[in-house]
């Protein structure tokens, strides 16, 4: 009994407490969720994936009801059309098909259809979390869950259920690997680059195995299945519309250069670094105590499963177009995967060390937990806590030491869509500008308008100048070309430029305050 009551009494806890929280927010629709919806009250009418036109005016008008910001998004123009002429969101339909049935509750209830994705998120949450507490222990625990990913708790979004699908998949994946490849599977059907999670559960079995492999058969039925679930959305899309996903339609092309590959941990507006300092803190500790204690823990295969899917999340998170995206306070969406990644890690720490039982880790975890708390609580409103606080001190304070991608840094002190210069802090610590091929003026008022070196003379060149005294240091914007939006109404003109600064020099303007 009190072997039970101990793996129960925090689950009925954090029950409560996420509870709490979905009573504190308002239902609201973010990012994607109109698509996730219309999907669900497609499938409540029990129509089939793809919308037809009978059943879009009506789908349009609920979810407008529900949301008035949407009155007037259109499903025409954010959907894809067959050769039917039904139509198709480019978000798959596999996680609103699980929501499905809590649609049909709600709506014997008369309740909001979006507490249905709720009710899917706390269950799938909960689940992984169950399976995540013995195996990692309390501290960490806390850690991994009580992090920004609170946030989506309420959202009809994919972030619950993608997290809480990877930690399955990895504290699953030594002594049942068929659950973790039947969850790995169901987390690709939204997002196909976890199909190498997929691949690498697979191959370390293999290596493990070898040919007793075959005569497994709840492993075999677990690849049947997962197989047969990550070859869902790209099947259903090929044979509709000719490509493996929709989702391609919002990628890049090229390879992603390294602030772009990188920018969902090292980013201090929109990445780990800047909105969970305290677990990539506390997970860069831990794995430097295991290598140099217990360096044969970092050999394990969940080990070289989390490791080799981290550079192709990376690289996928660097494909996308939007990487500065809506839906979120600050932290990019993507970040989020990156967390079950660190399960292995945790899980060797607490099988090595009794300090996962000391005053130092709860202390760690439960500082983490009230910070993502107040920070990433679900009714706080999308992109509210852009800049960070990181952010704000290194553009302000040390400007030189960050070179953000052009569209996060102007998106975040601008607060529009789209990559637009000139851009510059409040006091012109750190300044974007783009070169115009018209020979107009690139400089934002009220900044100096220093001389603009050759390299960022280039056409469609973005650069930034970061202040040192009183001039700037110029660098080139990280990131593949972008073609940015003008700001003419707070540009100084060109011809103005000359006075302008003889004017400033007159009056030291580096040594100016408010």
């Amino acid at each position: 009994m009190t072997r039970v009551s101990d793996r129960t009494t925090p689950l009925v806890v954090a029950g409560a407490l996420a509870l709490c929280l979905v009573a504190g927010s308002v239902p609201r629709i973010v990012g994607d969720g109109g698509e996730y919806l219309a999907q669900a009250l497609n499938f409540s009418a029990f129509n089939p994936p793809s919308l037809g036109r009978q059943a879009i005016p009506a789908i349009q008008q609920r979810i407008s009801d529900l949301e008035p910001t949407l009155s007037e998004w259109s499903i025409d123009q954010a959907t894809v059309p067959g050769s039917d002429r039904r139509r198709d969101f480019l978000h798959f339909w596999f996680y609103a098909l699980l929501a499905t049935p809590f649609v049909w509750i709600t709506d014997t209830l008369g309740a909001s259809p979006l507490h249905a994705f709720t009710a899917i998120n706390l269950i799938l949450a909960g689940i992984a979390l169950r399976l995540l507490l013995p195996h990692v222990g309390s501290p960490a625990t806390v850690l991994l869950f009580a992090s920004p990913c609170i946030w989506w708790i309420d959202k009809a979004h994919t972030e619950v259920f993608t997290v809480s699908l990877l930690t399955i998949a990895f504290v699953t994946m030594r002594d049942r690997p068929w659950w973790a490849l039947v969850a790995a599977g169901a987390a690709a059907t939204q997002n196909p680059p976890i199909t190498v999670v997929v691949l690498l559960i697979l191959a370390t079995e293999l290596a493990r195995r070898r040919l007793t492999i075959f005569r497994d058969k709840r492993l075999l039925a677990g690849a049947v299945i997962a197989l047969a679930l990550v070859a869902l959305q790209p099947g259903y899309t090929y044979m509709r519309h000719g490509t493996p996903s929709l989702l391609l339609n919002a990628t890049m092309p090229g390879l992603p250069a390294p602030a772009e590959f990188s920018a969902a941990v090292l980013d201090p507006s929109m990445g780990l670094i800047g909105n969970h300092p305290v677990f990539l803190v506390a997970t860069g500790a831990v794995t430097a105590w295991l290598a140099m204690r217990h360096a044969r823990t970092l050999l394990t295969p969940d080990v070289f499963a989390a490791l080799s899917a981290l550079p192709v999340f990376l690289y996928a998170f660097g494909q996308t177009s939007n990487p500065h995206h809506g839906a979120t306070p600050s932290l990019s969406r993507y970040a989020l995967w990156l967390i079950p990644l660190t399960i292995p890690l945790w899980a060797a720490w607490r099988a090595q060390s009794t300090a996962h039982r000391g005053g130092l880790a709860w202390t760690v975890a439960v500082l983490s937990a009230v910070v993502s708390t107040f920070a990433f609580h679900p009714g706080v409103t999308q992109n509210s806590r852009e800049p960070t606080w990181l952010a704000t001190w290194l553009w302000t304070r040390h400007p030189s030491w960050n070179q953000p991608l052009p569209e996060v840094f102007s998106e975040t002190l601008l607060h529009v869509e789209g990559t637009t210069v000139p851009v510059a802090t409040e006091g012109c610590e750190k300044v974007l500008i783009g070169h115009r091929v018209d020979d107009a003026g690139v400089w934002p008022v009220p900044c100096l308008p220093a001389p603009v070196p050759d390299f960022c003379q280039q056409a469609n060149a973005l650069c930034y100048a970061d202040r040192t005294g009183d001039s700037y240091a110029f660098r080139r914007a990280p990131g593949r070309e972008v073609i940015a939006l003008r700001r003419d109404d707070a540009t100084w003109p060109r011809e103005a430029e000359d006075h302008v600064r003889r004017v400033y020099a007159d009056a030291r303007w580096a040594t100016l305050s408010d």
